[in-house]
């Protein structure tokens, strides 16, 4: 098997990182599907990706820098963890009209 992807994102927010001052760090937080057993029996989660350049890593661990100036990189993280959270809770809560 080529893609050893346990993961479909549907939804994610980019974020540069201060890692890097040209910006080609970036946080991938994102909303999708997990099959870890590659059953078809997928959970819904929420996970950090990092990427390099463009490319995304799936070996390296997001590193959630607590410094940076104004905002740490674990604030905006955490920002985006709880913006997903709560949309995908609120919508299969409630009706969501759009």
């Amino acid at each position: 098997m080529s893609d050893f992807r346990v993961h479909n994102i549907i939804e994610q927010v980019i974020i540069p990182s201060n890692h890097n001052p040209n910006g080609s760090v970036k946080y991938h937080v994102c909303y999708g599907e997990v099959d870890w057993q590659r059953d078809g029996n997928t959970r819904p989660a929420i996970f950090i990706l990092m990427s390099y350049d463009g490319r995304i890593s799936y070996t390296t661990p997001a590193h959630l820098t607590l410094d940076g100036g104004n905002v740490t990189d674990f604030e905006k993280v955490y920002e985006a963890l709880t913006y997903l959270k709560m949309k995908y809770i609120v919508e299969k809560k409630y009706e969501v009209k759009r």
